[in-house]
């Protein structure tokens, strides 16, 4: 059955059967293949000869050897992990401090780590608020908290591992996030009429 190359989506078919008529092991009595243009000017290739077409040579496909293995490449060993465990000494939050206040309008409460020694590459420190972890962490020692509600929260960090394993946590801090009312006395206007 002929393949003509009318448009780009037969173009694709034509290469594909090109290219799985060359995979394709052939031995000495294979089937031929011909090459003919077609009367709109078309490359059509077929197992059929035309008057027009012409012999495609297809040379028999053979696998490619496989590659020696050789006894230092056979099995590489697992490189026993040399490096040691970090064991974090210090892991303190410095900002915000025990019992402040952040109001609404100064937008995201920044916080601030001290961590000795500094954060390994592969652990994350993770915000834990009022007992529950806030994300997957960052690699980082600092970060900014946000779309909090008015309320008093507990904040305290961990660090983990890439397993999400709990190397050290922080001790916790209080903080207050506020939101200024218009019901304050300070707020309201003077009473009418005095």
């Amino acid at each position: 059955m002929p393949v003509r190359n009318r448009t780009p989506m037969t173009h694709t078919r034509r290469l594909l059967a090109c290219a799985l008529l060359i995979a394709l092991p052939w031995s000495a009595a294979a089937t031929r293949v011909y090459k003919s243009t077609a009367p709109d000017g078309s490359t059509v290739y077929s197992d059929q000869p035309s008057p027009q077409a012409t012999e495609v040579e297809v040379a028999p496909s053979t696998p490619p050897p496989a590659p020696a293995v050789s006894p230092a490449s056979a099995a590489p060993a697992a490189a026993p992990d040399t490096a040691p465990p970090v064991a974090y000494k210090t892991l303190r939050i410095t900002a915000p401090v025990k019992d402040s206040v952040h109001w609404f309008g100064a937008g995201a409460v920044a916080v601030s780590v001290d961590i000795a020694p500094p954060l390994a590459e592969g652990h994350l420190l993770v915000p834990i608020l009022n007992g529950v972890a806030q994300g997957d962490g960052v690699a980082g020692n600092g970060f900014n908290l946000t779309d909090l509600d008015p309320d008093t929260y507990s904040l305290s960090v961990a660090i983990r591992d890439a397993a999400g394993k709990t190397l050290k946590q922080s001790a916790a801090v209080r903080f207050h996030f506020k939101r200024q009312s218009v019901n304050l006395p300070s707020r309201r206007p003077p009473p009418k009429g005095r």
